[in-house]
């Protein structure tokens, strides 16, 4: 089987259109590439403000009684530290170092592991019922965070595969439009997260 078969289709574009590779998008700007992605993320917006908007309409000024407020500000500093990491890979991208992805990714991959068992401590640790309307919304709320924390934590364990494995084909100007768009995920769950902490635990 020879590349073009591995790969995908190749020529079946229109006449007048330069195909570089067996991946369309691969040929597009890198600014069409962040705008088409960009806007499949932030439809997750629809996903996320029902939420916060449901914590008030439903458990309007319940604070965090029976819960680990200290496990889940070690899950918050520790979702920072997986952003400033992300933030650290999207300069490498923008620079060319693509040498340097792959400790970036392992790291990231190493802090996305300890939000997700920070999540399970906090549970673990906090008494409040998932009966009641503010423990409800609690617990399905971080489920949701830790659900696209993991799904990240793949993606960029796949990545990290690829740049760093002597058998993978590893990442140039041309492919590493799907480290830079899996980062933003990144950033937009530290976002999330971080939303999540002032709103169900300060507010």
């Amino acid at each position: 089987m020879d590349k073009e078969e591995r790969l995908g289709p190749v020529g079946s574009l229109g006449n007048g259109y330069r195909q570089e590779t067996p991946y369309y998008i691969d040929d597009a700007t890198p600014r069409t590439k962040r705008s088409a992605f960009f806007t499949i993320t932030l439809a997750s917006v629809m996903w996320w403000v029902p939420l916060l908007w449901a914590r008030f309409l439903y458990a309007p000024g319940v604070g965090p009684h029976k819960i680990n407020l200290f496990a889940w500000t070690v899950a918050m500093v520790l979702v920072l530290a997986s952003g400033a990491q992300a933030y650290r890979l999207l300069r490498a991208l923008r620079a060319g170092e693509y040498k340097e992805l792959y400790p970036k990714l392992v790291s990231m991959v190493v802090l996305g592991l300890l939000v997700c068992a920070s999540i399970f401590w906090g549970w673990a640790s906090s008494s409040v019922s998932i009966a009641t309307p503010y423990g409800s919304i609690y617990y399905f709320f971080s489920t949701a965070l830790g659900v696209f924390f993991l799904v990240s934590i793949f993606t960029e364990t796949l990545h990290a595969m690829r740049a760093g494995s002597r058998w993978g084909a590893g990442y140039d100007v041309t492919s590493g439009w799907r480290v830079e768009n899996s980062a933003y995920v990144w950033l937009w769950n530290c976002l999330w997260f971080l939303v999540f902490y002032v709103i169900f635990f300060w507010v």
